[in-house]
């Protein structure tokens, strides 16, 4: 069996990304480094690094990632906190920083209760209630 240990996502701006992942979001920093914060959620952590050079992406046969490398990927995060209170905080700091609410919280057909929002990276985020 295999257990996912980390979630890496990159990012062209990590101050930014850290800003919406802690204010808005409401995440604490598990570890900071020179170029990456990761995140401690419980299954597995969440780690965010800032773009690699040309260079060293080459020397693992890895590419930069395109202008929308979000594209096909949802990262769900299952919290404590009600829904509301969340997207309420998100709302108001995402009005003057990147990222993007997409749908308020609402039931989904599959059960529990969810809303999505858009990273600075364009990483979509499936907020839901842990307890489903």
């Amino acid at each position: 069996m295999a257990t996912l240990a980390q979630l890496f996502l990159t990012s062209s701006d990590l101050k930014t990304t850290r800003e919406f992942y802690e204010a808005a979001v409401g995440l604490e920093p598990r570890t900071i480094g020179d170029s990456s914060v990761a995140y401690e959620t419980g299954a597995c952590e969440l780690k965010i690094e800032a773009d690699f050079d040309p260079e060293e992406l080459a020397a693992f046969g890895l590419s930069a990632p395109g202008d929308s490398r979000g594209d096909g990927a949802v990262v769900v995060l299952a919290v404590d906190e009600p829904l509301p209170e969340i997207y309420e905080r998100m709302e108001r700091e995402l009005a003057d920083r990147p990222g993007e609410l997409l749908i308020e919280p609402r039931e989904v057909p599959w059960g529990g209760h969810i809303f999505l929002a858009r990273d600075p990276d364009g990483y979509v985020l499936e907020i839901r209630r842990a307890d489903g």
